[in-house]
């Protein structure tokens, strides 16, 4: 059986349990997870109709036809329409029962769900997160190999930058720099906007990319990852633009201290939040416990965020085949912050990490 046709098996299953009688999925992630196929979402409809039990039927505008058709051991029904008809005329048809129940992919756009859910008479709505959030958290063999390699890309890039961190270049240059080397060994496309940010700008985890000048003394943090065969990659190191002062070292032992406990403490059946407790308590006996103020990671597959996330309050386990990130950071307002972020993967042989670029204190 072909990876499409056992992930709608299994998708299927999960529909049945929870007495889920169509999944409607939208150009996104899920899209190109249930079938391979890439296209853009815009005001034309597209969507894909999983029904619990039956072929799937794919439903595009005629101008994706020959993408759709190309695509290698499609596992759906492809119906298409022009321009100037109805697309709702070629679901209304498919749709059997009355007073059910349709998951709807979260990143449809609202006025295709207003289209949609015409062909859909009776019916309840849900999300359809709480049926793929069961299928692709766990990822396998080929999916881990593919966020590895992203990994180990992205570990080059960062390699590239650190040879042009000096005084007086911006972070907008630094950036733009980021962008070049991410597609030139072969991202087919950013997971995120890079962030780059240097001296008091280092504070705001999320800063935005401005035109400041590094000078002797700054920290500056890169976070940045690319799309590699469709899987993102996601990585954060910080730099010290000459010599770091005591304080500084210290921060920066915390963190990376606080780094190495998270991936330390990832096993099979712990709870999510008990990492993220590992992560903050190595940050709190420090004495920086005040400072460190997002969660410890998120999962990471197609979409740059996606469950698991290792959060206070998560007690979702973890299991083999689960990806996320350990980003343990600690920013004191208006001066500096820091922060170490690695991709962790849960093999069967324990977490391995998909960033290897080293963690420590480099004075550039």
């Amino acid at each position: 059986m072909n990876v499409f046709k056992e992930r709608i098996k299994r998708i299927q299953a999960i529909m049945k349990s929870q007495s889920t009688d169509y999944l409607v999925v939208a150009p996104s992630a899920n899209f190109f997870y249930l079938t391979g196929l890439r296209t853009t979402a815009d005001e034309r409809l597209q969507a894909y109709l999983v029904p619990a039990e039956g072929k799937p039927v794919m439903v595009l505008p005629e101008m994706y036809r020959e993408a759709a058709e190309d695509v290698e051991e499609n596992s759906f029904e492809l119906l298409t329409w022009s321009d100037g008809t109805d697309p709702v005329d070629l679901l209304l048809p498919l749709i059997k029962g009355h007073s059910a129940l349709a998951a709807i992919d979260e990143r449809m756009w609202a006025g295709h769900f207003l289209q949609v859910r015409k062909a859909f008479s009776g019916f309840e709505f849900t999300g359809a997160a709480k049926i793929m959030r069961q299928v692709r958290m766990i990822k396998d063999h080929n999916e881990m190999s593919l966020l590895e390699m992203a990994g180990r890309l992205t570990d080059k890039v960062m390699a590239e930058v650190l040879k042009v961190i000096k005084p007086d270049i911006s972070e907008k240059e630094l950036a733009f720099f980021v962008e070049g080397k991410l597609k030139e060994y072969g991202a087919e496309e950013l997971s995120f906007k890079p962030i780059v940010a240097s001296g008091p700008n280092t504070s705001s985890p999320h800063h935005h990319t401005s035109e400041r000048r590094l000078i002797p003394g700054d920290l500056v943090v890169l976070d940045f990852g690319g799309l590699f065969q469709g899987y993102c990659s996601d990585m954060t190191r910080t730099f010290s633009v000459g010599k770091a002062s005591a304080e500084i070292k210290k921060i920066y032992q915390a963190v990376k201290d606080a780094n190495e406990a998270g991936f330390q403490a990832v096993c099979a059946g712990i709870s999510c939040e008990k990492v993220d407790e590992a992560v903050r308590d190595t940050i709190s006996r420090a004495g920086y416990g005040q400072y460190f103020i997002h969660r410890t990671g998120h999962g990471i597959g197609l979409d740059i965020h996606e469950d698991p996330f290792i959060v206070s309050g998560n007690q979702e386990t973890l299991q083999t085949g689960m990806t996320f990130s350990i980003e343990p950071g600690i920013y004191i307002p208006g001066q500096y912050g820091v922060r170490i972020e690695d991709i962790v993967g849960l093999s069967e042989n324990g977490p391995i990490r998909f960033n290897n670029f080293p963690r420590e204190l480099i004075e550039a």
